[in-house]
């Protein structure tokens, strides 16, 4: 009656499709979406709660923001070794953000 045969558990029936994350158009989405950190170049884990991203937003002549941003992952790993300063200032050098005001 109410037993998949499949599963032949009906809680079981019940969690396997409650656990499918769908989008507005029904299609199968991820339920995480792994990061990788920005200076090296590593996976950040789900389980990295040190972990941080940070959006620096693209602005015009004028100083007014566009819209656009650029991401940076920084794993907990960098920002226990207090490195993310550097890095993030080795990474906004290389995007253009900051003027090379001295070498990485």
């Amino acid at each position: 009656s109410g037993i998949n045969a499949e599963y032949g558990d009906p809680f079981l029936s019940w969690a396997f499709r409650w656990s499918i994350m769908q989008n507005v158009e029904g299609k199968k989405v991820d339920l995480y979406i792994p990061r990788k950190c920005s200076a090296t170049n590593k996976l950040i884990s789900a389980k990295d709660h040190a972990a941080v991203q940070i959006n620096v937003g693209h602005v015009d002549a004028s100083g007014k923001y566009t819209g656009e941003f650029t991401s940076y992952a920084i794993c907990g790993y960098v920002r226990k070794q207090s490195r993310s300063d550097e890095v993030i200032n080795r990474l906004a050098t290389e995007s253009g953000f900051l003027q090379q005001t001295y070498k990485f």
